[in-house]
């Protein structure tokens, strides 16, 4: 009898090295950067994270058309700015997903914050607008008009922070002590439009972001 899921201890180490190396292509999306009041930064970040000197929030919304770990799916996030020992990064405080197997990827191997949503990119001439649903309401929208092609930025680094944990079965604690995770995203862009356009943030119970107001939108 053969077990079709069981896994040779040389196909389990080559999936760990893919799943420690994933690449995604072909996406395409929307995204914003916009300035909050540094008080709710600071309010948000968890030790040993600390603010930078600027409050800034980057949103987005993107489709991820293929990688070498899942099939396409709709990505999207809000993330504060934060820095580590001199690393400066982000610190996201929400993460959703189309599907749940990308949920499943990123939360239990880095610790992002990850949920199921209905996440679309839509481009209509030069429209474009990025929305994320979940329980019935669009709590997160970008949108806007292209104005204007720029030059695609170099190769470049950025870096993320989440904290992996596990809860206690008895509900004292944790499992272990926290883990603190620095995921390092390298890649360029073929293909940048500058948008005149908006951030949108709305009420909802389950994903209260509209608590990191707009202040002043930056791109």
């Amino acid at each position: 009898m053969q077990l079709r899921y069981v896994k040779t201890l040389e196909e389990t180490a080559a999936l760990q090295q893919l799943y420690a190396e994933p690449a995604f292509e072909r996406s395409c999306g929307v995204s914003a950067v916009y300035e909050t009041d540094p008080e709710i930064i600071a309010a948000v970040l968890p030790p040993p994270l600390q603010p930078t000197d600027e409050p800034l929030v980057t949103v987005s919304v993107s489709h991820i058309g293929a990688s070498n770990t899942l099939q396409p799916f709709g990505a999207a996030g809000l993330a504060v700015a934060a820095q580590y020992e001199g690393i400066v990064g982000s610190y996201p405080l929400t993460m959703p997903m189309s599907t749940d197997s990308a949920v499943i990827f990123g939360r239990e191997l880095y610790g992002e914050p990850k949920k199921v949503a209905e996440i679309n990119v839509v481009r209509e001439g030069d429209h474009a607008a990025g929305t994320v649903q979940r329980y019935g309401i669009t709590y997160l929208e970008i949108r806007g008009t292209v104005v204007e092609s720029v030059e695609p930025p170099g190769p470049g680094e950025s870096s993320r922070f989440y904290f992996k944990f596990m809860p206690a079965p008895d509900g004292d604690g944790f499992d272990n002590d926290p883990v603190l995770v620095r995921v390092r995203h390298t890649g360029g862009s073929r293909l940048v439009e500058r948008l005149d356009g908006e951030v949108i943030l709305r009420e909802s119970p389950h994903d209260p972001v509209v608590d990191v107001p707009v202040r002043k939108l930056l791109g």
